[in-house]
């Protein structure tokens, strides 16, 4: 039997980044935005932008 363990993070108050983390941000951070590959990103449409909601106050978890 398998026990399920559960992690709620609070948004406003999240866990310090690790010194790995804050390398790796630093690392992206210090790349060219042409060394970007967003060729497999579909382009979002007309539709899609038709269909999008704006959040005017947070959703309930």
């Amino acid at each position: 039997m398998s026990k399920v363990i559960r992690y709620r993070i609070d948004p406003a108050n999240p866990p310090p980044l690790t010194e790995a983390q804050k390398a790796e941000i630093a690392k992206l951070k210090a790349r060219p935005e042409g060394d970007v590959d967003t060729s497999d990103i579909p382009e979002l449409s007309k539709k899609f932008w038709r269909r999008a909601v704006t959040w005017r106050r947070r959703p309930k978890p």
